[in-house]
């Protein structure tokens, strides 16, 4: 659908015009989050929120050229950024036994997501659905975006509908994860070496230092040289619809061997993280919200199916290589909610032995999310 120019206040052929509103969209939802509401919702529902309103109100449009720039150049652009930590020698060293973990809890994503797609009915999009929600719950909602990108899913009510769900009962389970610390039934039977969990690690959580244009425009490069190269070879070999699987590869090749010196860039994620911002505008303006709520009780059972999947073999691989309880649910929530999320409870509970590896764990999630994604739809797909 191509709205007329003047059906909306800002016309979809106004490219300026709506990349201004969608920067103005992503201030307020980035400065929601700061408050104590924002902090249990995330920005991005505010930005999915805001979006939607102003196309309901006929602000922005539902459909715009500037939209397609957004999908092929920002997307594979922010997952690159987002990539330029995965140092597969640090993530291998420092993951330790939380990495163990962390594949259990992946395995058992797919397994739930395929096992939902089986049991439910979640009309046209099932195989699509068990794509981007196996991809975000490995990886983050950065793979959501990649992975939907690389199979074609774009159909903006259906995934708004999925970020919807996704916000509600992801966030329900990392509360529920950061409560289970405290259950005494969960923690008697997964106490292994618990006892040295408060052991400090110097520098766990120093702060990073701000970006400088050199920063910046290092990244950038190196991310948009990975998109190009990535892109190329896919058109070569005939698989030109997954370039980001190529893209990835070549961004943890760049990451690997350029260790040394790349820790020392600043500023990836938050130019990745601004790139994402308004990919979720863009979901939110083209959204139907009664075909939004029509989809929600089916995609609900759904990642509930996923969650109760990963819970089984987390706890069951915990078992059998006998993980302690921080291990587990540090694995668990860099699976579900990523780094940001499994640090800050390594943070929040003393755990600083775990700090390390909660980031090294999520570090490895955004590298594997779009090949488990991509590799679910070719499973389940017609």
């Amino acid at each position: 659908m191509t709205p007329s120019p003047s059906s909306t206040l800002i016309p979809a052929d106004n490219a300026f015009a709506l990349l201004a509103a969608f920067f103005a969209i992503a201030v307020i939802g980035a400065s929601l989050e700061k408050t104590r509401v924002g902090r249990r919702v995330s920005g991005v529902m505010f930005v999915i929120a805001i979006a939607i309103a102003l196309a309901h109100f006929d602000v922005i449009p539902a459909a715009a050229p500037a939209y397609g720039l957004i999908w092929t150049y920002l997307v594979p652009l922010a997952i690159a950024l987002f990539l330029l930590r995965a140092d597969l020698f640090s993530i291998v060293i420092e993951g330790g036994r939380t990495l163990i973990a962390f594949l259990f809890g992946a395995v058992g994503v797919v397994v739930g997501a395929w096992l939902g797609a089986k049991l439910l009915d979640l009309g046209p999009f099932g195989a699509q659905y068990a794509a981007v929600f196996s991809a975000t719950y490995v990886g983050g909602s950065i793979n959501f975006a990649a992975v939907a990108e690389a199979i074609g899913f774009r159909d903006p009510t259906a995934l708004a509908a999925g970020v919807a769900i996704d916000n509600v009962i992801g966030l329900s389970y990392l509360v529920m994860a950061g409560a289970a610390a405290s259950w005494a039934l969960f923690t008697r039977r997964f106490a292994w070496r618990a006892d040295a969990l408060v052991d400090a690690v110097a520098g766990a959580d120093e702060a990073q230092r701000m970006p400088t244009v050199i920063d910046l425009a290092l990244a950038l490069g190196l991310a948009s040289l990975a998109c190009a190269a990535g892109n190329a070879i896919a058109a070569a070999l005939g698989h030109s619809s997954y370039a980001i699987l190529y893209i990835t590869l070549l961004m943890v090749a760049i990451a690997t061997l350029g260790r040394r010196w790349l820790k020392s860039v600043a500023g990836p994620e938050l130019v990745a993280t601004l790139f994402m911002y308004l990919f979720f505008a863009l979901l939110g303006a083209g959204a139907d919200i009664g075909a939004m709520l029509g989809a929600a009780p089916a995609l609900f059972g759904y990642v509930l199916i996923i969650f109760a999947t990963h819970v089984l073999f987390i706890l069951v691989g915990a078992r059998l290589c006998k993980l302690n309880y921080a291990e587990v649910i540090i694995a668990s929530t860099a699976c579900i909610g990523g780094p940001p999320i499994s640090i800050a409870y390594a943070v929040l509970f003393g755990w600083r032995k775990l700090a390390v590896p909660a980031v090294a764990t999520g570090v490895l999630g955004y590298a594997l999310g779009n090949f488990v994604g991509i590799g679910v739809f070719e499973l389940l797909a017609p």
